[in-house]
């Protein structure tokens, strides 16, 4: 099956009442793992990198390939999506290599300057039949190799604001600010579900929850009843795989790396499945 616009897939999940899950990818290993759990549970399934990722792949044009390998060959309804991009340029060159959705993060930015900067984005990727996301508010942590955002320095998304960021710039998903954090939570979750509820109340296009990891799952079950369509994950899949790397060194060994990477292979495709059960539970 070819890619899809990630809107499709979003419009979709927030109309039946579930989200999608949009996994972080940085090698060939991580996507078949990525690629075999959505085929498993038969649901579709975002991939995702920041340029950081994808340029350890050897660009944004060989990360399409390999993903578009195995979307066809696990015959799986699937995007694949510029996560974090902070540029034009960003946009533009995954634009470029076949990617179906980008994001233009210029969160950092004041308010007039995000919204001008993700119009721009917005009008070249429609252009293209592409599909755009963006934010508006701070997600504290570390975020595509960008300078970490304490805590302290996270700013929730104005829902007032919200409209106003949609209606002028024409993109077609709204990554909010609701107390989650990119990374690991350093204190207890804190997430304000009533600022997502007035936020989906005069919203209607697909949310997108950033910080999906370690986030609890009464509360990620919930942000989905309240209008969250995609749920990023990418350090729970990171650890889980290095965990498996561990596993395998108490018993294996790496001149075998067919055998010596299984576990964490293993691992990673039963945390894929069990974020997307988890996903879809609201249907």
């Amino acid at each position: 099956m070819a890619l899809l616009r990630m809107d499709d897939l979003l419009l979709e999940a927030r109309r039946k009442g579930y989200a999608v899950g949009a996994f972080e990818c940085w090698n060939s290993a991580n996507i078949y793992a990525i690629a075999e759990g959505a085929a498993s549970c038969g649901m579709p399934v975002i991939f995702q990198a920041s340029p950081t990722e994808y340029g350890v792949m050897g660009g944004p044009d060989a990360m399409r390939d390999i993903v578009e390998f195995y979307v066809r060959k696990m015959d799986i309804r699937a995007a694949l999506h510029l996560d974090h991009g902070t540029s034009i340029e960003h946009v533009k060159e995954c634009i470029e290599a076949g990617f179906t959705s980008v994001m233009l993060d210029a969160s950092r930015l004041p308010f007039e300057e995000n919204v001008a900067i993700s119009k721009q984005a917005s009008q070249m990727a429609h252009q293209q039949d592409v599909s755009i996301e963006a934010e508006l508010g701070h997600v504290a942590g570390c975020e595509a190799g960008l300078e970490e955002l304490a805590d302290a320095e996270s700013q929730l998304t104005n829902p007032r604001e919200a409209e106003i960021f949609v209606h002028e710039t024409g993109i077609d998903c709204l990554a909010v600010a609701i107390g989650t954090v990119h990374g690991s939570y350093r204190s207890k979750p804190n997430i304000n579900l009533q600022r997502l509820r007035e936020i989906s109340d005069i919203v209607h296009q697909p949310l997108v929850l950033h910080g999906g990891s370690g986030t609890p799952e009464n509360i990620l079950r919930k942000c989905i009843s309240l209008g969250i369509a995609k749920i990023n994950i990418c350090t729970d899949i990171h650890n889980i795989w290095l965990e498996g790397i561990e596993e395998a060194k108490k018993s294996l060994t790496p001149s075998v790396p067919g055998l010596f990477y299984l576990p964490a292979h293993k691992m990673h495709v039963k945390m894929v499945i069990d974020k997307i059960e988890l996903f879809k539970n609201q249907q």
